[in-house]
């Protein structure tokens, strides 16, 4: 029995129309090719451990795109139902504290999450990404936007009412946000962290400091923002017990890109790890 194919490449029956929706909704700046090899039912791509010889599998190439592009694409990618993380040649392990080198070019790798086809490989690496790993070697956490962890494909176009490709995801500068600074960067932070935390722990901020909600994104970075930082990262940290997420007071661009900013200014927009120890020549957080 052939299997289709999706713009060059070997794919299930599973995978056409979320990767249609997924190049639709990506944007004109954005193409969607994949890369020749390493769609579906593939044999003999040791890189991909297993994952692609199974359906559900494909992996697309950034060369060429930015690193909002990349991050775009792969949050729209999950948004859609798949489990997406990009892939490039040198990152850094936070688990090994060391950097490492593999012989691929830079891509998004990508599993359809309810995809019956799925390769035993593909299974286990979903597993890892829901217990919070990345799904490579090394157990390292995944540092992606995981707003839509659990939606599947199913899930996203029974609730999809004519999706719009998403807009740029907003810049926020990560020097700004420190103790004592009054500037828009913080205001935008401090209404991205509020919408994040749950109803209980909102009251007990609003309670401790005889706040109104209005109050909250003031622009300043007191007191108050602080421990709306602390509780943000503790919340992630006890929803992720294997993500390797420290408690600071002030954010790194990790938590930035959580919560769907562009981190400027940090030492390596392409690969923001520095809630895992390496220095960040803009912002050290204070730690908690």
């Amino acid at each position: 029995m052939a299997h289709p194919t999706w713009r060059g490449v070997t794919i299930c029956a599973c995978l056409k129309e979320p990767l249609d929706e997924l190049a639709r909704a990506s944007g004109r700046d954005i193409l969607v090719s994949p890369i020749e090899g390493f769609g579906s039912y593939q044999v003999g791509q040791t890189a991909s451990a297993g994952t692609g010889s199974g359906g559900g599998h494909v992996d697309l190439a950034l060369r060429g795109l930015t690193s909002e592009q990349k991050l775009r694409l792969e949050g729209l990618a999950r948004r859609i139902g798949f489990y997406a993380d990009i892939r490039e040649p040198t990152w850094w392990s936070p688990t090994r504290r060391q950097w490492l080198t593999q012989k691929w070019s830079s891509h998004l790798h990508m599993l359809l999450k309810d995809c019956r086809h799925l390769s035993p490989e593909a299974r286990a690496q979903l597993r890892e990404w829901y217990s919070g790993e990345n799904g490579l070697v090394g157990n390292d956490p995944d540092d992606g936007d995981r707003t839509y962890l659990r939606q599947t494909w199913k899930q996203y176009r029974t609730g999809r009412q004519g999706v719009r490709p998403p807009t740029q995801q907003p810049r926020i500068t990560v020097a700004n946000l420190k103790h004592g600074r009054r500037n828009g960067d913080v205001k935008r932070y401090q209404a991205a962290v509020w919408r994040r935390l749950p109803s209980a722990t909102r009251t007990s901020i609003l309670t401790k400091h005889r706040l109104k909600e209005a109050q909250i994104a003031d622009g300043f970075y007191g007191d108050v923002t602080v421990e709306m930082t602390k509780a943000l990262y503790a919340r992630i940290a006890e929803r992720e017990p294997k993500g390797g997420w420290p408690i600071w007071a002030e954010p790194g661009p990790r938590l930035l890109k959580r919560l769907g900013f562009i981190p400027v200014g940090s030492r390596d927009l392409d690969d923001p790890h520095d809630e895992f120890g390496e220095p960040d020549s803009v912002s050290d957080p204070v730690s908690a």
